[in-house]
């Protein structure tokens, strides 16, 4: 049971091997199982590439959105609720401090108490407060009493504003699991987090990822090494949106999710930025601590105790607003990994600013606060989603290169048109929805790979069988044929199977063992095999296959594997014929005394038409079970047309189609119309006598007379026909065709004869 069960297997897997069409599907699904464990199992170097190319591509779409002219309204209302006020150089001048030391903690109270009058909803810090004031003398005539009461000046300010939110950060070296290294955490100096509130609400952990090549892309919603502090837990982002939406975030662990309000976050997810540098509203410091004054008009925004205020059109009213640093200098490290700078002043590469022109991290954190407020941001795709890429991809890429065997142009194509469609799908999916899904690993590392191996097994395949049908043809036809087989494609050759039209010649040795059977049989056989040469190496000469050895001769064909003009086939084998007569009567002649009675002649029967040619290898792949041949009528007419010759005396019959061909360059003769195999209407017979121009005067004569009478007999003057005929056998007494037509003039004419003797009508001739 189990061996008929793996002999079935085995059928099976032998007739899917040779199907191009299974062999594509196997390997592009061959292809499609490796690039998943490639991910699945994040095989080093290769694992990071991919990854860094579907990085590199989504990069690429956020950079050609931003310069769509139909995105930017849609851009302007995604930044629309952050805007940031910015501590640059130039705030610094106006306001006589110095920007390379820490500002003064009342200067940013009385930035609370602007922008809380100008209806802020949620003021977010992203600056150092992690020390006390260190104000000096240069700012503040008076003792370190006077420093507590900087701060205590922001304290208070803390304590009455309660939509505010400040950054804790943390020093990441090293986030390998098992490392040694502590993170340090940065928090804001204690007694603003007592005025902010115990439950650490109002901080956030602003820390920002790098990837390899330096970019941020991605940003964390929850960090888990932290949960058991409130002040580190959450990102300063999620803080910021909890407050302006008035929800509380939950964490579904389990499945790495965050739930804000009525939408649902993935913990780590791609930042959706808006545009480059400077695409949210940007108001330096200098200009928002006087906003009343640069920014007029009129409107009422109820704030605080709950009294109406009549104040100018607030560029704050309602809006997330960020202080931070504007401008800094990113610091290099020695180990060249990129890392963040100093969490009050820091800046970063991103897809859409890079290194000669970094996004100040407050601009980065208003991008991932605007993708939380709007739901907008980047779902990376999931290892499930990579999966069924991958799998759709080779299955497309096998099905089509399948159905295109042997046609390497329209699989290119093909496989062209595949990929920029997918990269089409792929961009509208992302400009229309925020829908990441993967690109490069099912087009780079799937389609093409595909592509490049079915083809290259294709032609492995095509070569292997072509250098075994040139083995073959190797063996039957000339040298210089079989080069050109090999070097001509299989499809154009049909040698599985094609109708043309070729010319077939029988050529035997006439009465063979008749002559020969008085001598030993090795004697025979060298003889046999000597006239044998002759005719295969003659067929070789005149460009003909040989199809195989019957009957002391040969079968040989012209017009297939390769193309030959009907006018060349009937030709060349017609000559081929005539050298084979003069080459064996040479061989005859030029034998030893003990064979100098032999007279050996050969006899051809030659057709041309329509057959069918093709390799027959009873389904096996060793060539020596194979032979290139051709079936149909034409092959079944020589054969006829051969063993006419006894019955006419002659040497070669040619068939109606092949005298047509070659009558303007060789001498022929129609000799009879006959009824050749089961036919239901008569054959046209005509011999071959030889080149044009080469009959002796005598014969070249009896031959023009011979066409006279064939004329006269066709058309019913038998009388005139018999006249002809015996004065042809006067000048050529043995010319048999001759004969047998003088003798049926002679028997029609007798027969006419009784009939009108008896009274009967003549039967129509």
């Amino acid at each position: 049971m189990k061996e008929g069960l793996a002999k079935k297997v085995s059928k099976v897997v032998g007739v899917s091997s040779k199907d191009l069409s299974w062999r594509a599907l196997a390997v592009c699904f061959f292809v499609g199982v490796l690039v998943l464990s490639i991910e699945c199992f994040n095989i080093p170097v290769l694992s990071d590439f991919l990854a860094g190319s579907e990085n590199s591509l989504t990069d690429h779409f956020i950079r050609f959105r931003d310069g769509l002219e139909s995105y930017k309204e849609k851009r302007a209302a995604e930044t629309n609720s952050v805007v940031l006020v910015t501590l640059d150089p130039e705030s610094a001048r106006r306001l006589g401090l110095n920007s390379k030391r820490p500002w003064t903690r009342a200067l940013f109270a009385r930035l609370v108490e602007q922008l809380n009058k100008g209806g802020a909803e949620v003021i977010g810090f992203d600056v150092d407060l992690e020390e006390p004031s260190a104000e000096t003398a240069k700012f503040k005539d008076t003792d370190a009493e006077a420093l507590d009461e900087d701060d205590a000046l922001l304290v208070d300010v803390f304590k009455k504003v309660k939509n505010i939110v400040v950054s804790t950060n943390v020093d990441m070296p090293d986030l390998q699991p098992g490392s040694k290294i502590k993170p340090r955490v940065h928090a804001p100096y204690e007694p603003f987090v007592v005025a902010l509130g115990a439950d650490g609400a109002c901080l956030g952990n602003a820390y920002i990822a790098v990837d390899k090549d330096g970019l941020v892309r991605k940003t964390s919603l929850v960090f888990e090494r932290f949960g058991h502090s409130t002040a580190f837990y959450k990102s300063f982002a999620l803080r910021i949106a909890e407050k302006f939406l008035g929800a509380r975030s939950m964490v579904d662990q389990s499945h790495d999710h965050v739930f804000l309000k009525d939408k649902i976050f993935p913990v780590d997810f791609r930042v959706n930025f808006a545009g480059g540098k400077g695409s949210f509203t940007t108001i330096p410091l200098w200009r928002a601590l006087d906003w009343q004054k640069h920014f007029q008009s009129s409107t009422t925004i109820g704030k605080g105790d709950g009294a109406g205020q009549d104040t100018t059109n607030s560029p704050f009213a309602h809006k997330v607003v960020l202080i931070g640093f504007g401008e800094s200098s990113f610091m290099d490290t020695a180990s060249n990994q990129p890392r963040q700078s100093p969490i009050y002043e820091s800046s970063y590469a991103t897809p859409v600013s890079e290194f000669d022109n970094r996004m100040p991290a407050i601009e980065v954190q208003a991008n991932i606060i605007s993708n939380l407020v709007g739901g907008k941001c980047l779902t990376t795709p999931s290892r499930w989603k990579m999966i069924i890429a991958v799998l759709i991809a080779a299955l497309i890429c096998g099905q089509v290169m399948g159905v295109l065997v042997g046609r390497p142009l329209g699989s290119f194509l093909s496989v062209a048109g595949i990929s920029l469609a997918w990269f089409a799908v792929s961009f509208f999916l992302f400009l229309s929805f925020g829908q990441v899904i993967p690109t490069v690993v099912p087009i780079a590392a799937v389609v093409i790979p595909c592509w490049l191996l079915v083809l290259t097994d294709q032609n492995l395949y095509f070569f292997r069988d072509r250098r075994r049908h040139t083995r073959l043809f190797r063996s039957m036809t000339a040298k210089h044929i079989a080069r050109q087989i090999d070097r001509a494609q299989l499809a154009e050759l049909g040698l599985d199977g094609k109708r043309c039209q070729v010319t077939v010649m029988v050529c035997r040795v006439r009465d063979f063992m008749d002559q020969v059977d008085p001598l030993p049989p090795d004697r025979i056989f060298q003889i046999f095999n000597d006239c044998l040469g002759i005719m295969v190496n003659e067929v070789f000469e005149h460009r003909g296959v040989v199809d195989r050895i019957a009957s002391y001769g040969v079968i040989a064909f012209w017009g297939a594997p390769l193309p030959l003009p009907g006018g060349d086939q009937a030709k060349q084998a017609a000559q081929c014929a005539l050298a084979i007569k003069d080459k064996i009567n040479n061989y005859c002649e030029t034998q030893t005394d003990d064979l100098a009675s032999l007279a050996l002649r050969s006899s051809c029967g030659i057709e041309t038409g329509e057959a069918f040619c093709g390799t027959i290898d009873a389904g096996s792949r060793d060539t020596q079970f194979a032979q290139y041949s051709v079936m149909g009528d034409p092959v079944e007419q020589a054969l006829a047309l051969e063993a006419l010759n006894n019955t006419y005396g002659t040497s070669f019959i040619l068939g109606s189609g092949t005298a047509k061909l070659v009558e303007e360059t060789l001498e022929v003769r129609q000799i009879d119309n006959v009824i050749l195999n089961g036919n239901t209407e008569k054959e046209s017979l005509f011999e071959l006598m030889t080149t044009k121009g080469s009959l002796p005067a005598a014969m070249e004569e009896a031959i023009a007379i011979y066409r006279s009478a064939r004329q006269s007999f066709d058309e019913g003057d038998i009388k005139e026909a018999e006249q002809l005929f015996a004065t042809i056998l006067k000048m050529v007494p043995s010319d048999q065709p001759t004969s047998i037509m003088l003798k049926r003039c002679r028997e029609l004419l007798s027969d006419t004869s009784e009939t009108v003797s008896t009274g009967g009508r003549p039967q129509s001739l």
